[in-house]
């Protein structure tokens, strides 16, 4: 609203609040004269009170200059504005340019109240209170004491009210002798109560803008993203940008803003294209852009970001402008790829273990029956060399269903507590011979390391496969490093790590000088058949495996690496509570495999029913067989004889291994419980669902030797211990 216009509006109305407020007050019309002079006073109040109003002067001094120009337009008059408080409850000064100063300190701060003088009381019922002789008024009862002794001897003061009638504070006269308010005094103060109101509703609409922006801003600068206000375009110049564009890329808004290619040239080349592409279309259609890229800081680095942004409202002729929010979302996308990863992994780890079954199941067949060939020949025959050859071959594919175990993380485990010391000396002699002699090998174990518990094969193996590694990443020589170490990590450390859990850990580290990974190839290095050596020499499963035993162990593995820099892995196992066992005695291989006793047989692949029946009758044993549990179990019943041991797989239709033993327990309770498994899962002691403390499981392919071996040692001393496929 124009100044004129708000004279006008604000005239109007007080000169219809002024007639009725007259009435209520019992004070008298003015004289002909003083409502001829009226008019002209009125328009000069709000002429000069408007203007400081509109010139953005400080409410203290537009209230300051209101108060003046009615002193001076009314000499005799001493003016006053209070302010309610935000408390609702308590005035506090807002100008008073002719009252005493003493008197001014005093009052401010005085109490919004039933009788609490002029100003408080008005305040407090909202209508004009008039005391024409403070000495015996009873409002001013506990405040004529401030007043008398400065000579002021009247006072009438009027609310001042926001549009919405709230009390923004109080309008007061102050007379310095008993008397009323003449009627064209009150004309005046009505309207200047007026102006006060609309002085003190735009200082307080100021403010609240000001604070509103203040807090947006605080929160814009503080949230973990860059804000920005933007012309729309490849080359749109940037107008504004928040300061976290400098911990984030490396800019100083400054920076940023002078060079209005600096977005476009720091979008990822690979996701430049599409950034510019989806810009485009929101150019055309409008609504919000919404877009994931990468983009390039001062420094090198890749960061993710999520930018959104919406269309800004603009005069005609300018260029069109979005307002957005580029999130940092470099962490989300790390989280993303490792689930992705994981799943990836869990999903090729459930078909190796899948795979591992039947083809466990396979090499049982061959083996067997390479065996039974072996057994026939002789050293000088010349099919010999030929079933040496399968033996090796399957020796090899047992090897390799062990490291897709090993990635799966389902192979079999013996953990037992043990000094990593002792391993890592150990293995380090055999390591100087497998490598070679142009490559440095140095063992460094820690002194007072704590205990592991870990399955000391599987440990060796991913010493030997980290070893392996190095050598081939040092094809002209260098340094292998192998340490150890202790470890506790905090709170901190473990959020850092990700991958981490607080507490003490042993550490493993495997180090060389070779020639280091790049990025990419660090992104693949335990993924299972990833292989950066030339076709036909490696698996791709070395690190695979490492990666699987070290999860199935408990720990974790973290690696740094830089080309031609070299490659650095630390594996982390978790300290052992318990102590280091006594040392145990080597078992004692059975001096016999044959015998007489009764052996029920219980296999669903017939292949391999057929092989263990003959083998164990050529042994001399006297062999029930049967396809499945139920059958087994009607065996079981049928037979009139003592059947002292049963043979029975894990997995089979109708009735499985553990429920068949439990059966048979209560059949024949003194019968030994020997399982047979092809899924590694399966063969964890203390898995069969039976009391028979002396059931083992026996891990496929097994020799029929070491079939023998067992079967006798549970025989003769009720005793064995699980055993996986050892080398032919």
């Amino acid at each position: 609203m124009s100044s004129a216009k708000a004279t006008a509006s604000a005239f109007i109305r007080c000169q219809i609040r002024t007639k009725n407020d007259l009435m209520q007050t019992g004070v008298q019309r003015a004289t002909a004269a003083a409502e001829q002079r009226l008019p002209g006073a009125l328009t000069q109040l709000y002429k000069t009170v408007l203007e400081l109003i509109t010139t953005d002067t400080p409410l203290s001094l537009a209230l300051d200059g209101l108060c003046r120009f009615m002193e001076a337009e009314y000499p005799g008059l001493l003016c006053s504005v209070l302010l309610v408080d935000p408390d609702g409850v308590t005035l506090r000064h807002g100008a008073a340019p002719s009252l005493p100063v003493e008197y001014v300190r005093a009052i401010d701060g005085a109490q919004v109240g039933p009788s609490t003088g002029s100003c408080g009381t008005a305040a407090y019922r909202d209508e004009p209170v008039l005391v024409t002789d403070i000495a015996s008024d009873p409002l001013w009862k506990d405040y004529r004491a401030l007043a008398l002794p400065h000579g002021l001897r009247a006072c009438w003061s009027t609310p001042i009210r926001s549009r919405a009638g709230q009390v923004l504070g109080t309008f007061a006269v102050y007379y310095r002798e008993a008397r009323s308010p003449d009627p064209e005094h009150f004309h005046m103060v009505e309207c200047a109560t007026h102006l006060a109101g609309i002085a003190i509703e735009r200082e307080q609409a100021e403010r609240n803008c000001r604070a509103a922006e203040t807090r947006y801003r605080s929160l814009v600068e503080r949230l973990p993203a860059i804000t920005y206000i933007a012309e729309v375009g490849v080359l749109g110049r940037w107008l504004y940008v928040s300061p976290q564009i400098e911990s984030m890329l490396g800019f100083t808004p400054d920076e940023w803003l002078a060079d209005a290619s600096n977005w476009a040239n720091h979008i990822h080349p690979d996701d430049r294209d599409y950034a510019l592409e989806t810009e485009k279309q929101f150019w055309q259609a409008g609504g919000i852009y919404h877009a994931e890229y990468r983009m390039l800081a001062r420094d090198g680095r890749t960061l993710w970001f999520r930018d959104d942004a919406i269309y800004l409202k603009t005069t005609d002729g300018q260029r069109p402008r979005m307002q957005g929010v580029l999130h940092d979302i470099t962490e989300r996308k790390q989280l993303e790829d490792q689930l992705r990863q994981s799943q990836k992994m869990e999903a090729i780890g459930q078909l190796a273990g899948g795979v591992a079954h039947d083809f466990n199941n396979l090499l049982m067949i061959i083996q067997g029956h390479n065996e039974r060939l072996l057994r026939r020949l002789k050293s000088g025959d010349p099919v010999y060399k030929d079933a040496t050859a399968t033996r090796e071959a399957v020796d090899r594919a047992v090897s390799l269903t062990r490291q897709l175990l090993a990635f799966s993380r389902k192979q079999v485990l013996e953990p037992k507590v043990l000094d990593l010391n002792a391993v890592v000396v150990d293995v380090g002699k055999m390591i100087q011979r497998l490598i070679g002699e142009n490559i440095e090998v140095q063992v460094k174990p820690a002194s007072s390391l704590w205990r592991v518990k870990v399955d000391q094969r599987q440990l060796e193996q991913v010493i030997l496969n980290l070893a392996v590694n190095a050598r081939d990443a040092m094809p002209k020589g260098g340094k292998l490093t192998i340490e150890t170490s202790n470890r506790e990590i905090d709170e901190t450390d473990a959020a850092e790590a990700g991958q981490a859990r607080p507490g003490r850990y042993v550490v493993l580290t495997v180090s060389d000088t070779g020639i280091g990974m790049d990025q990419e190839t660090q992104s693949h290095i335990f993924e299972p058949f990833f292989s950066t050596k030339e076709p036909g020499k490696g698996t791709g499963l070395g690190l695979a495996s490492v990666y699987g035993i070290v999860k199935q162990s408990g720990g974790w593995i973290s690696f740094h690496s830089q080309v031609s820099q070299g490659t650095n892995f630390r594996i982390y196992f978790p300290e052992a509570a318990e102590p280091l066992p006594a040392a145990e005695r080597k078992a004692t291989p059975p001096a016999r495999v044959k015998g007489t006793e009764t052996i029920l047989v219980v296999e669903d692949e017939e292949e391999i029913r057929d092989m263990v029946r003959e083998f164990l009758e050529h042994n001399g044993y006297t062999v029930l067989h049967a396809s499945n549990g139920a059958d087994a179990l009607q065996m079981a019943e049928r037979y009139k004889g003592a059947i002292h041991l049963v043979v029975t797989d894990v997995v089979m239709p109708r009735i499985g291994g553990h429920e068949l033993a439990q059966e048979l327990k209560q059949l024949r309770p003194r019968v030994k419980i020997l399982f047979t498994s092809g899924y590694p899962e399966h063969t964890a002691l203390g898995e069969p669902k039976t009391d028979e403390r002396n059931a083992v499981i026996l891990q496929k392919p097994y020799p029929l030797k070491a079939l023998a071996g067992q079967i006798r040692q549970l025989l003769d001393t009720g005793e064995a211990r699980a055993t996986r496929s050892a080398p032919l």
